[in-house]
């Protein structure tokens, strides 16, 4: 025979206390019915008049009812009840008859003679006066529909020194601190007997979730709404109280313990970063807070609220390994119109103390310019530009720097406007934003990498070899070598001339003048066909990178975390993945932003959305 689900579960959660099981033999039929008498008290509320003393009071704050029920054995029974602000002591005399009836319901009785020391509240519901406003009239209908629970119920007015143990109980509901609650005491008897019986109290929080599950399953108490009914009696038909306590059924059969608001909060906490905690994620919180046995309706809203918010969980936080902006490409229309510039290095000491490289690349022919420095200051910058681009290739539309001090300083910046091209940076960390320069600096790496043996020194004499294969090397994105793009043609290299070609052998200098003049007449149709089928690969690589897309959108104001690029050494491996929060000042561009510290003080430079992570303020 096999086990049920739930028999296992509960075997499963008894395992620590060590019980043994054994086979149970039969039951005999007198056996189990002298078991049922033991378990089971038949219980009958006394014949006769039961008597509901009521009085309300309304004070600055909260308002309160007393409420004692006299059986007709002389059994009294005393509740004290806090209410949320009724704004007037009529309401809250009849919030109070209302909480007589549903205690004298509760416990049995079935003709009731309701007491009060309001005139008002008497005389509309014996039908003397009318009720004007609606509220009252609104609570006239409230108290006839529990009449309908009674067999016979009257409604008599009392002197206030005949009505003084509930007039106590209404002052004592609201002088003493509950903290918000509502108290509904309930005293059942278990047996004729003239000394007060047990207590049974459920305390029931002002704004507390169960409150109107808890009275209808009560009192039967349901919102005046049929849609709020209806959505009542639904969410109530899976509960049930057990002892002081709502439970909810789920759906593996076991009961799980309804809880406050406020104690979903702590716990939520303490599974979070409590004791024996880990900082969890929401799921796993989830399935945990269920497992062990406990409910209320936002769990899953709650638990991720609280994650999401968690100031530890963001800034020790996983980093993107998924794009989170689109593919932004650079294209350029004309050859040596866009140069992208960085630096490499530093290197082994070469000849003349030289550490560095400068590269700069064009973006439409591919074409490389490197040179060898001793030293990267901005001085050496602009002497590079001048003497090996402008002087050769004239003005281009713009240069694209990154955010190094050789590049982002004055004199840079200066010097671009004197010959009247544009300065661009690229966004902090960023390589999509100056991308072909990063492209030609692990071109001439992977070249140095493979020609160099022992002698690393040598790189210097080796950089002019790296750079003449690279501009007579066809590129994919082009079709073309970035020498033939540059000069119309194809340069002769040098396994031309170990094995020669056709065009080698056949080389006559008039007629190679002829060539050369239609190669150029040409130029302009390969360009314009180079051209297309970069365009072409740049929108195959975009759908490429948009393919694996997690997008997350930042606006100005939002406060964010900044990828931590250099940790405190100190920290070794428990440093924090990212730092801030910051806000987002400016909005430059596309997903990027420049950014300001929370006190004001501005962020240097721009970053990009790949680099920062939007920050949950916690609520």
């Amino acid at each position: 025979m096999e086990v049920s689900g739930r028999m296992v579960k509960w075997a499963v959660e008894l395992s620590e206390y060590d019980i043994q099981y054994a086979p149970r033999p039969a039951i005999k039929a007198q056996i189990l019915a002298d078991f049922i008498a033991e378990g089971v008290t038949l219980e009958t509320a006394p014949e006769g008049v039961w008597e509901v003393y009521v009085d309300g009071a309304a004070s600055k704050h909260d308002d309160g009812a007393g409420v004692v029920v006299r059986t007709p054995t002389g059994v009294v029974h005393e509740i004290a009840i806090r209410f949320r602000a009724l704004k007037t002591n009529n309401t809250a005399e009849y919030e109070a008859i209302l909480a007589g009836m549903a205690a004298a319901n509760y416990l049995g009785a079935r003709t009731i003679r309701v007491l009060s020391d309001s005139s008002l509240a008497v005389n509309q519901l014996n039908g003397a006066f009318d009720a004007k406003e609606d509220a009252l009239a609104h609570y006239m209908e409230r108290v006839k529909q529990r009449a309908t629970a009674f067999e016979a119920v009257t409604y008599v007015q009392i002197p206030s020194e005949e009505n003084m143990h509930a007039d106590a109980l209404s002052k004592l509901a609201t002088a003493t601190n509950f903290e918000s609650t509502r108290l509904v005491t309930v005293q059942k008897e278990e047996e004729e007997t003239n000394q007060e019986a047990t207590v049974n109290t459920t305390q029931i929080a002002g704004d507390d979730w169960r409150t109107p599950i808890i009275r209808f399953l009560q009192d039967g108490v349901v919102p005046e709404d049929a849609k709020e009914a209806l959505t009542l009696r639904q969410k109530a038909a899976r509960c049930t109280i057990i002892g002081h306590d709502l439970y909810r059924r789920s759906y593996s059969g076991a009961y799980l313990k309804c809880i406050r608001n406020d104690e979903a909060r702590n716990m939520v906490q303490e599974l979070h970063e409590g004791m024996c905690a880990m900082h969890a994620g929401a799921r796993s919180m989830e399935r945990t807070i269920l497992l062990h046995g406990y409910y209320w309706p936002r769990v899953k809203k709650d638990t991720k609220k609280y994650v999401d918010e968690c100031n530890k969980c963001q800034l020790h936080a996983r980093q993107h390994h998924l794009p989170s902006t689109e593919f932004q490409g650079n294209l350029s229309a004309w050859p040596f119109a866009q140069w992208g510039v960085d630096l490499l290095g530093p290197f082994p000491t070469a000849k003349g103390k030289r550490k560095y490289i400068i590269v700069a690349v064009d973006y439409f022919t591919k074409w490389i310019e490197a040179e060898a420095l001793a030293s990267i200051t901005a001085h050496q910058v602009t002497r590079f530009l001048k003497s090996n681009i402008l002087a050769r290739y004239g003005v281009p539309n713009a240069f694209i720097f990154d955010h190094g001090k050789q590049f982002d300083c004055a004199e840079v910046i200066d010097f671009c406007d004197q010959v009247g091209t544009i300065a661009r940076f690229a966004s902090v960390a960023y390589p999509q934003a100056n991308g072909q320069a990063e492209a030609a600096n692990k071109s001439i790496l992977h070249g140095l990498h493979t020609r160099l043996d022992d002698a690393k020194g040598n790189w210097a004499d080796e950089l002019n070899t790296v750079l003449w294969a690279h501009r007579t090397t066809y590129k994919v994105a082009t079709g073309e070598t970035p020498f033939a793009l540059t000069y119309g043609t194809d340069a002769v290299i040098p396994i031309e001339v170990t094995f020669p070609t056709y065009r080698v052998m056949a080389y006559n200098e008039s007629d190679n003048d002829e060539a050369r003049l239609l190669d150029l007449e040409l130029a302009q149709e390969r360009r314009e066909l180079a051209a297309i089928k970069l365009a072409a690969t740049k929108a195959q690589v975009a759908k490429y990178y948009n393919a694996k897309l997690v997008p997350h959108k930042l606006f100005l104001g939002d406060q964010v975390l900044r990828r931590n690029f250099r940790p405190d050494p100190k920290h070794g491996k428990l440093a924090s993945t990212w730092e801030g929060p910051y806000l987002i000042r400016e909005v430059v561009g596309a997903n990027t932003f420049k950014l300001s510290e929370l006190g004001g003080n501005k962020i240097p430079r721009t970053w990009n959305a790949q680099n920062l992570r939007k920050y949950h303020c916690s609520s």
